[in-house]
């Protein structure tokens, strides 16, 4: 059961990510829960991440900077891409996965958190606005926070960066270009990211934005800069350390959110009922005690000015929204809290005591670009038609920059350019002597696309964004000698689970959907031609594979697609809204690396209501494909 509400979980997030591809997803956190049980300290794991990313962006540049000259931000920008890619933020999904995060809950009981134990639980019936979810909190430098700290950070940080420095180009004094761009979170977090969304308005979320600001500004500053061009290349002066920028102003318990009057009347009500009865105890006392002991070294200029806008009316109180009023108290009085004399402060975000740790690049795939060909022959038949000579083409190609090292369990490989055609061309006699009796040919030509591997455990997920797919398509069987589509763009998705070092089964499951664009179709029976939009067409493919010894594979593939079209059929009765559908199966043999063995079954369907019929043959593949 767990694992299918995650199957799900994952499609529905495929699903509107597809819709809202360049904009932050609005997620939210709930500290609370850890109070008692927090997790353990991932202040030097996430260092070392951050850096290692840091420091990969800096290789790839100066490996690609041969006979160019690439300016401080132009850097910046390559090292905010590290962090997100097509609306996905790799660094906050990396954090939810990787085994070197202590997390509360854990993944195995996070379904069982949101259900029964979080404060966002509710008795509707599907929550649209916590669609993307409730983050589990972890432990950076002592401050609890949830994983949507970090895209708030490195992704409305860079947000902010941007339009600070648009602002600053136009003249605008500093202080209120500052100013500007903290009102432009409180849009966003009065918007789209947030009350709008999930009914919830996070001062948290504001801090996480200006602190990346405060990191991306520090990369190219004037005075004593992070990034420094060498006659090596670039090169990073100083390592970045989350002490710089976390404070308790990142945790949700301490810097609580405000909420839509129904989100509110939820979250109060799990309050009053979990934590209420709590809040005199130890552990409670001693968890804001630390809190207002915490060392504010971090600069807390975002902290003030919206204490402004709140006093000033535009900004929803944030005490109204407490755990104080929710419990009918008053606040403490944290000044008199933080002079108690039980308990330690904190870990502060100051200088470390020891010296700045070294931290290693990953190592990367030495070829950038990575053309792959698949050929192969075979034969096919249909209807009217012998066995023929049959090509079955794939081709490859893409930009990849793939870690080589073991250090992260959960990889992000980029894919900034993902090309391919692939089909089957059949060459023989067709029933009136036509020597192409079969084509159908993909081109997929760019798709900006993201992926997360496990490789621990062998789960994928990869998401991307097709531009200008195409299909060429000629049949006779189906009385359609040549059939084009050309979509405007495309959604692809595929989860599953892949070999691992563990891993001898493999499954998946993959969904495409391509939007509108132009379909045209010509028969031969007499010479006219439909022509519209192709509204749009979905395809679903899953399979499975299992491994044995080093080399053998065998595999199964099962497949389907249906795509709707709209326009005008001068050979019919006008106006006609043709169907095309497609259905196979596949068996595969991979004796080597470089070889496959494949017999193939599929039927293909084609309806013409303008004609008042519907037109289906059935075809038998078979052969082998070589790859290089």
């Amino acid at each position: 059961m767990p694992r299918r509400r995650a199957l799900r979980t994952w499609w529905v997030a495929l699903a509107l990510w597809a819709a809202v591809t360049g904009s932050a997803q609005a997620t939210e956190t709930d500290q609370y829960f850890a109070i008692d049980k927090p997790p353990r300290d991932s202040l030097a794991v996430l260092n070392e991440k951050i850096n290692r990313d840091i420091l990969g962006a800096l290789d790839l540049v100066n490996r690609r900077a041969s006979g160019e000259q690439y300016s401080c931000q132009d850097v910046a920008h390559r090292i905010y891409q590290r962090f997100r890619i097509s609306g996905l933020h790799k660094i906050e999904l990396w954090a939810e996965n990787s085994p070197r995060i202590d997390r509360v809950p854990s993944k195995k009981d996070h379904a069982r958190f949101r259900k029964h134990f979080s404060i966002y639980r509710n008795e509707r019936l599907w929550d649209w606005g916590l669609s993307f979810g409730v983050k589990a909190t972890f432990t950076v430098a002592g401050v609890h926070m949830g994983a949507d700290k970090l895209s708030h950070f490195f992704q409305s940080g860079w947000k902010y960066h941007q339009r600070f420095r648009e602002l600053m180009a136009e003249g605008v004094p500093e202080r209120e270009a500052l100013e500007r761009i903290i009102r432009y979170g409180v849009g966003t977090e009065g918007g789209t990211l947030g009350l709008v969304t999930t009914g919830v308005f996070s001062f948290s979320d504001l801090e996480a934005n200006y602190q990346g600001f405060l990191f991306y500004r520090s990369l190219c500053q004037e005075e004593d800069p992070r990034l420094l061009k060498t006659a090596e290349g670039w090169q990073l002066t100083r390592p970045f350390d989350w002490r710089e920028y976390v404070s308790p102003q990142l945790d949700e318990t301490f810097n609580n959110s405000a909420f839509t009057p129904k989100r509110w009347s939820e979250v109060r009500a799990n309050l009053q009922r979990d934590y209420c009865p709590r809040l005199d105890s130890d552990t409670f006392v001693e968890h804001y005690r630390a809190a207002a002991r915490y060392p504010r070294s971090v600069d807390g200029f975002n902290t003030r000015y919206v204490r402004e806008l709140i006093d000033r009316g535009e900004v929803p109180r944030r005490e109204d929204y407490s755990i104080w009023a929710a419990c009918g108290r008053s606040p403490p009085d944290f000044t008199q809290l933080a002079a108690g004399t039980s308990g330690s402060a904190g870990p502060g975000p100051g200088e470390p005591s020891a010296p700045a740790p070294r931290y290693e690049t990953p190592r990367f795939d030495e070829a950038l670009f990575r053309p792959r060909l698949e050929a192969g022959g075979g034969g096919f038949q249909n209807g009217g038609t012998g066995w023929n000579a049959l090509l079955r083409l794939r081709f490859l190609l893409h930009e990849t920059v793939g870690p080589e090292d073991t250090w992260d369990a959960v990889r992000t490989p980029e894919y900034l350019l993902w090309a391919s055609l692939d089909g089957h061309l059949a060459l023989g006699s067709g029933p009136a002597g036509v020597t192409l009796p079969y084509a159908d040919l993909r081109f997929t030509p760019v798709q900006r696309r993201f992926e997360l591997n496990n490789a621990a455990t062998g789960e994928e997920l990869a998401v991307g964004v097709v531009l200008l797919p195409a299909r060429l398509t000629r049949f006779l069987a189906l009385d359609r000698s040549l059939g084009v589509e050309a979509s405007l763009a495309g959604v692809r998705g595929r989860l599953g689970r892949r070999f691992g070092e563990r891993q001898r089964v493999g499954v998946f499951a993959s969904l495409a959907l391509d939007a509108a664009g132009y379909k045209s179709a010509l028969h031969p029976s007499d010479g006219e031609a439909f022509r519209g939009v192709h509204a749009a067409t979905l395809a679903v493919e899953t399979g499975a594979e299992l491994l044995l010894g080093t080399q053998l594979r065998l595999g199964l593939v099962l497949g389907g697609s249906a795509g709707l079209g709209l326009g005008w059929d001068r050979g019919g009765d006008g106006f006609s809204a043709p169907s095309d559908l497609g259905a196979y199966a596949e068996a595969q043999v991979d004796v080597t690396r470089f070889s496959r063995l494949f017999v193939r079954g599929q039927l293909d369907a084609f309806r013409e209501p303008a004609r008042d019929r519907t037109l289906s043959t059935p075809a038998l593949l078979g052969g082998a494909t070589f790859r290089f």
